[in-house]
Order: C-alpha cells, then structure tokens, then sequence
C-alpha cells in the first residue's frame, strides 16, 4: 500500500480513484494541482495540500486503483484491514499528462468503439457521459468483478457503457439486459458480440420474473438500474433490486400513470389542470419510492438526469445502502404521511410488501 501511496505522490499517474472519489493532477497558471471530483462536488488542491488530503481519503478507504502508463495498482482493504496490492497492466494507453483544458474529463474518449457501435447521436453521447458521471461515485469500481441487471434495458447503450467503463478502470461489470422484447434482445446481444462484450449478456423476460422465487437467476447482485421504465415498471425494479440484495440501486422513472388516477378525483385547483396533475403525481410517486428505499437501508440521492431541455421526465433516484435506524425512522413517518395525506395505494408498498410491514409503514 505504501508503493500506491507513494506513487500518487510522485509524478507520472494520470488518475486515482478511492471509495468512489476520483483525483486527477491538472496543471494551472498558479502550478501544478490535483482535481478532486467527490459525486457533485469538484474542487482543486494545490500540490502541497495533496498529501494530507491523500492520506485521509485513505485513512477509511476500502479500495484505492491507481491508473498509470506503465501499469495500474490495485488495493483493496480486507475485514481484518490488512491491504491487498495487486499490479496489472495499464488499462488505457494515453500518455500521463496533467494539462488542464478547462473541459470536463468523460469516463468514454469520444471516439470510443461504442458509440460507433451503437451510433448514438451526439447528445445521446453526451447523456451517457452524464450518466456514467453520475454511476462513478458509487463505491463499486475498483473491484475485481460487480454484478450489474439492467431491469428494462431497451437498446441498453446506457448499461454497455458501464461494462465500456469498467474496462477502463480494471473492474470487471458482469450486466444482464431485462427486457419483455424479444426483438430488441437480439439487436443488443449483437451490438454486445461486436464489441466482445462476452460479459454482457440479455434475457427476454420481465422485471418481476428475473430473480423470483424458483428462478436461477437469484444470487445477490451489486447494482440494478433501470432507465425510463414506464408507470409501476419501476417500482418492478426497484422492489427486483431490493430482492436481490443490491448495494445500490439507480433509477430514472419515466411516466406516473398509477398515482395520477388515483388522485385525480381530488377537489384541488392544483390538480384540475392535467398538466399540473401530471407534475403532482411525479413528485408524490418518487418521493414515496425514496422514502420507501431509505426504509429498507438505502441512502437516497434525488437528483437531474439528463436536462430538461431534453426531456420532463429527468428525475434520477441513486440509493446505495448505508443501513441507518435513525434514517428508517424518519423515512417511515414521512412515507405514511405522504401515502396517507394523498389517499393512495402505491405500487411500490404492495410490491415490498412484508419488508416494508417490517419497517411500519402499515
């Protein structure tokens, strides 16, 4: 661990990433510097401030990948805390270099095999760059090996990003592709063949049947996401990556058909307009899908997926499991307040059912 350390102190690296939070060397007119990307937040260290903060970055970390041309370190803490070292080759190419063009680092080079493959336009491109953005804080990389189920897949260019990305941070992202259309299956199983994805794999079935009772397919996964699943379809997801025990679970719903009628019939001049009906079920349903996951032990981010300008439906939910009683608690309170105060039935509370009768919300 000391050689890792001392080479994130020294020059030549172009990348470290510990527990989530990633530091690059950048070059500025006041000198050298480390960028810090922690999640939303960016800041630049002078290079004399870089070794206290390397050290408390490290002083709690589980996992620390440090990418170099010349070969990459890998460290992971064992329970014990005693460190494993491990040395491969370099997972890209490009040269080290600290030059700072004032433009934003993307997880994908833009030229990367695929976008060709998937000939995605450009603001397509630019949404998955966001999105990886967005899974990168997550403290998965720099494993060997996650399980990834893309529940509702579509053309799943989104999640063949994530096996791209994995590549290049040296963790291995094992994805299944859920999704009820056959057709579809076949287009990205081809698109995954071309790339020599052999760790993707697509089935053609539903959310709520992958991972059931009786099925192979029910060994804990690390991360489900599901992207744009119409009405209760993600609330199927959300309730699949709960059963199969994900660390973390992201989520960007798209219609809200359920909640909607269900308060329709309201005498409210916030409701009689369909638009603003609309918007009101929107924010109903997701709110109780968070507090939901906070119930069962999940810290929950409500964050812009891609901008508006694009879409009205750019609401994601990433919850990661960080179980907190204190935070149940709360959760719950607010959850029967919300569901009580609008007189509904989500989906989401019959499809937990018992585990969120465990945590008081009936």
């Amino acid at each position: 661990m000391e050689q890792l350390r001392s080479r994130a102190l020294g020059e030549g690296w172009r990348k470290l990433v510990i527990d989530g939070v990633s530091a690059t060397p950048v070059s500025l007119k006041r000198g050298p510097a480390i960028k810090i990307v922690d999640g939303p937040r960016t800041e630049t260290l002078p290079r004399d401030a870089w070794e206290a903060r390397l050290d408390a970055l490290l002083a709690g970390a589980r996992t620390a990948h440090l990418l170099a041309p010349d070969g990459d370190v890998h460290a992971r803490r064992t329970k014990k805390g005693k460190w494993l070292v491990s040395h491969g080759r370099a997972s890209s190419p490009a040269p080290a270099s600290d030059a700072h063009d004032r433009e934003p680092q993307r997880a994908l080079t833009a030229g990367h095999p695929l976008f060709r493959a998937t000939r995605i336009s450009h603001d397509k491109e630019r949404q998955v760059q966001h999105y990886l953005e967005l899974l990168r804080p997550l403290p998965l990389w720099g494993r060997d090996t996650i399980r990834v189920v893309d529940a509702g897949c579509g053309k799943a260019y989104m999640s063949l990003a994530l096996v791209a990305y994995g590549r290049e941070v040296g963790t291995r992202v094992e994805l299944v592709g859920l999704d009820a259309n056959p057709g579809v299956i076949e287009t990205v199983r081809a698109i995954a063949d071309q790339l020599g994805y052999e760790e993707a794999r697509f089935e053609a079935t539903s959310i709520a049947e992958y991972g059931s009772a009786g099925s192979s397919d029910s060994e804990p996964i690390d991360l489900l996401v599901s992207l744009h699943a119409c009405d209760t379809a993600t609330d199927e997801a959300i309730a699949a990556g709960v059963r199969l025990g994900a660390e973390a679970i992201v989520v960007a719903p798209c219609c809200h058909h359920e909640l909607a009628a269900q308060i329709a019939g309201k005498k409210d001049a916030l409701l009689r307009h369909g638009l603003l009906l609309g918007r009101q079920a929107d924010l109903v349903t997701d709110a109780l899908r968070a507090s939901a996951l906070e119930m069962l032990g999940y810290r929950v981010e409500v964050m812009e997926f891609v901008s508006a300008e694009h879409t009205a439906k750019n609401v994601m939910l990433r919850a990661e499991r960080a179980p907190s009683a204190a935070r149940a608690r709360r959760a719950g309170a607010e959850y029967v307040e919300l569901r009580d105060r609008w007189g509904v039935d989500p989906a989401i509370e019959r499809l937990l059912g018992e585990r969120l009768a465990v945590s008081g919300a009936r």
